[in-house]
């Protein structure tokens, strides 16, 4: 959790990173832990949704949009409750 009590699911930028039979979206600092798996296949573009993936996580992260629910993936519990 960072200063402004906002919990980050993911600390860094993401990346993709290939296999012989997949695409994996990786976090960049640690690409050993990779967060979603996109099997290849004949009828399934898995590099695109990999890489929009990535591509749209990191726009969000280093977005200068004053919407804190723009650039991040999770609210912390107490956020949460303050919606209710």
């Amino acid at each position: 959790m960072d200063d402004s009590g906002i919990s980050r699911q993911v600390n860094g930028t993401l990346g993709v990173q290939e296999d012989a039979q997949s695409f994996l979206v990786v976090i960049n600092e640690d690409a050993e832990d990779w967060l979603v798996r996109f099997e290849k296949a004949p009828d399934f573009e898995a590099q695109g949704w990999a890489e929009h993936m990535a591509n749209t996580y990191n726009d969000r992260l280093m977005s200068d949009a004053d919407d804190e629910f723009f650039r991040v993936t999770a609210r912390s519990p107490n956020l949460h409750a303050s919606l209710d």
